[in-house]
């Protein structure tokens, strides 16, 4: 009761305040003109919007007080502005436009808004201007070219990222800060993305266990949807758009729309694709078509003062899709999704600022399904059916403290929890035998954590400190999976067949709990030149199929192992950066330390492996890149990454590292009409493979991106994008993707168009 009259007593200190509006207009300082999208931030609070078409930005309600403005956006140098919020105020802000990444574009997952230039753990963030103007076809292969990130994809549809070397259950992925909990062995949970309702994405690349709880050993992947904003007035806007790939004849269509007032806004996106199998330098790849379609909804509504509710609504549906291949299924399979779906809910209500040292406070709940269902043909007589829905439902309290001008302090409460349930069915028509197993057991996996993270600016605000800690209950429970389940023979049901002790799991409850804490520091040298230090400790309890999976596709058999112990990780990156008007530079260099990794222990070659603890593993690796506007808004940037993965008790490489790979590249403008983008991604030979995996070789590609200006006329603008990839038509193979087994070689030659409209 304490608790609540308490709570109450806030949230009417925060009504009774005296607000006012604040709006404006931003300018490109060099011509005058309007900018949209700027993103404007008010520095230790939880107020945000974003410039509209005209350049107008509004606040229908600020506290009373003395705010520091952060308006920032891709193209622009970022300006901060003091200003004294006594009544409604108007102010016009003029930016100067940057040819080059000055690191000075939003950030929002480490859980709070910041500048990329203002967060010492390394951090790569795509934005829809780079979404638009390349031909991304997946989230995935939006994040191929940045430093230290990597694509496997199986196919063209379904794709996941490497980080640093890991990938998969090693990284958590959000959107807008929800959890993507769903299988780990065939990843496809970044596939079920819309692209065209991504703002930006960003990665964390490192160890985040003390942000969001375990599995971030290896970063987070954060998509930050598109919103509306609030305005002084009424308004409707929204853009469509358009592509087309010739490698896969893929075409797809999308809609946006925003719409919003002084208390509200709202954003309505849809889109739909259609692709044939792709073609390589050698032939089709087989199986590889797909055709899906999304929605997604969200509102905000301030009904009063610093009260905002939020909701969210997507969905994500998929439908034959094939899968060209994989390790666990036979040579001669197909295998397609015949269905893949995801609907996400999310609800949020924030109050801000509440007094002078309780700046913000905020509750979210979030419910999400997946529906995965896989079909496997491994000849004319029997069939596989694979089916499970994962529900993950998700409960966050968080406040944000300012405990002094140079002293900040978020804290919190994470609880999560996932819910598998599903079967396989086994049909051999020859035989007319039906088996109907569990390749996981119906089970949950339900994590509490309570996590803390202080930013101190110090020496003058030339040191910037985070430190961060995290403690962590997690519960894993199971029902009895006793395979096969049963078996139908002639329209016969035995519910008590032969049963497989190897692959069954009887149930029961484990519990892991884990600390993970984190250090990093900014020290400027010398204004826009800093070096970056981070240090952390991480966790991550094994997933449900690592625990209890069961696969026997007619291929390899893999098995889980329910006495898996967590992994731990010591996680060191240090880092220089030098953001200057001309040139831009980035260097990390990083090792990541485990003890007990989990991964796959070949029993039986080529035919049987079990999860495994690792003794000890290690990886290791760095990054570079950079940007020079060598004359006027003619730029060249170039990055290289590296990482090593060795098991340093056996002696042994560890699987699925990505090999030494590069880019290189120029930006050239055409007459302040066109932009034109050519660039080289080489990729070295990849020697240093582990047991199962293939020797691949290097090669290089070649790309040309061409985007216009955004045309106007009248109340309609038009922007077109177009370009070749792999302009050689060059035949490769990801090394990541060897281990899937019968992708042989990636797409080739591919020209693309795409047109967008806004009005």
């Amino acid at each position: 009761m304490k608790k609540l009259c308490s709570i109450l007593f806030l949230i009417s200190i925060s009504i009774s305040a005296q607000n006012f509006s604040l709006s404006g207009k931003v300018f490109n300082s060099d011509n005058n003109a309007p900018v949209e999208g700027v993103n404007i931030i008010v520095k230790g609070t939880t107020y945000g919007t974003a410039t509209d078409k005209a350049g107008n930005f509004f606040f229908p309600s600020l506290p009373e007080g003395e705010y520091e403005i952060v308006f920032s956006a891709v193209g622009y140098h970022a300006e901060n502005l003091k200003t004294s919020v006594t009544k409604n105020n108007m102010l016009n802000v003029e930016l100067k436009p940057a040819a080059i990444n000055l690191g000075e574009v939003q950030v929002v997952s480490t859980r709070q808004n910041s500048l990329a230039l203002n967060i010492p753990i390394p951090v790569e963030v795509v934005t829809k201007e780079s979404i638009e103007k390349k031909n991304a076809q997946s989230l995935s292969d939006a994040l191929k070219e940045e430093p230290g990130l990597s694509l496997s994809k199986d196919g063209v549809w379904g794709t996941y990222v490497s980080i640093r070397g890991l990938s998969k259950q090693n990284i958590v992925a959000l959107i807008d800060e929800n959890r993507i909990e769903t299988a780990t062995n065939v990843s496809a949970g970044l596939s079920m993305i819309d692209l065209n309702d991504v703002e930006r994405i960003e990665v964390i690349k490192g160890a985040a266990s003390s942000l969001y709880g375990s599995g971030a050993t290896g970063g987070i992947i954060n998509i930050v949807s598109k919103q509306g904003h609030y305005s002084d007035g009424f308004y409707l806007s929204g853009n469509a758009g358009s592509s087309y790939n010739s490698v896969n004849k893929a075409s797809a269509s999308n809609l946006n729309l925003f719409s919003g007032g002084n208390r509200w806004y709202l954003k309505i996106s849809g889109a739909t694709r259609n692709a044939s199998d792709a073609k390589t330098p050698e032939g089709t790849l087989l199986n590889s078509r797909y055709r899906d379609n999304s929605l997604s909804v969200s509102a905000n509504i301030n009904p009063f003062l610093s009260h905002e509710f939020k909701f969210n609504y997507n969905r994500f549906e998929g439908k034959d899709i094939g899968i060209p291949g994989g390790k666990p299924f036979p040579a001669a399979a197909t295998s397609r999704y015949p269905i893949e779906k995801r609907e996400l809910f999310s609800g949020e209500y924030r109050i801000a600022g509440i007094s002078k040292v309780l700046r913000n406070a905020s509750v979210k709940y979030f419910h999400q399904h997946i529906l995965r269902d896989v079909e496997i043909i491994p000849n004319a007589s029997a069939k596989t059916n694979t089916g499970a829905d994962h529900n993950t439902d998700g409960l966050q309290l968080q406040t944000d403290w300012t405990i002094t001008g140079s002293y900040r302090l978020i804290a919190g409460i994470d609880a999560w929890q996932r819910k598998y349930e599903g079967s396989r069915t086994v049909t051999n028509f020859a035989t007319k035998r039906v088996a109907v197993d569990s390749p996981v057991p119906n089970s949950t996996y339900r994590s509490i954590g309570i996590f803390a993270q202080n930013e101190i600016y110090a020496m003058e605000e030339n040191l910037k400190i985070n430190i961060g800690g995290r403690f962590d209950l997690i519960t894993i429970k199971n029902e009895d999976a006793l395979n096969p389940n049963y078996i139908i023979v002639n329209g016969v049901r035995n519910d008590n067949p032969p049963r497989n002790m190897q692959s069954s799991f009887l149930s029961g409850e484990r519990n892991n709990s884990s600390w993970s804490a984190n250090a990093g520091l900014i020290y400027t040298i010398i204004p826009r030149f800093d070096v970056t230090l981070n240090a952390a400790h991480s966790f991550r309890s094994p997933t449900l199929e690592e625990r209890f999976q069961y696969i026997s596709l007619g291929g390899d058999v893999f098995l889980g192992n329910p006495d898996l112990k967590p992994e731990k990780g010591y996680f060191i990156d240090l880092g220089a950066r030098y953001w200057q008007n001309k040139v831009s530079f980035r260097f990390n260099a990083f090792i990541n330390l485990f003890t007990d990794l989990v991964a796959d222990r070949v029993e039986i070659p080529d035919s049987l492996y079990i999860k495994s603890n690792i003794g000890k593993a290690r990886l290791f690796g760095f990054e570079v890149a950079s940007e020079i506007n060598f004359y006027s808004d003619n730029v060249a940037y170039v990055s290289a990454s590296y990482v090593r993965g060795e098991d340093t008790e056996k002696k042994e490489d560890l699987a699925e590292i990505p090999p030494f790979n590069g880019k290189a590249g120029l930006r050239i403008p055409v007459l302040n009409v066109l932009n034109v983008d050519v660039s080289a991604s080489w990729y070295a030979t990849q020697e240093k493979v582990a047991s199962g995996e293939l020797r691949t070789g290097g090669y290089t590609l070649y790309d040309l991106y061409l985007s216009s200006h955004r045309f106007n006329f009248n109340y309609v603008t038009l922007q077109l994008s177009a370009g070749i990839e792999n302009i050689t038509d060059k035949a490769y193979r990801n090394h990541l993707s060897t281990y899937r087994g019968l992708v042989k070689l990636e797409p080739g030659r591919n020209f693309f168009v795409k047109l967008m409209l806004g009005f």
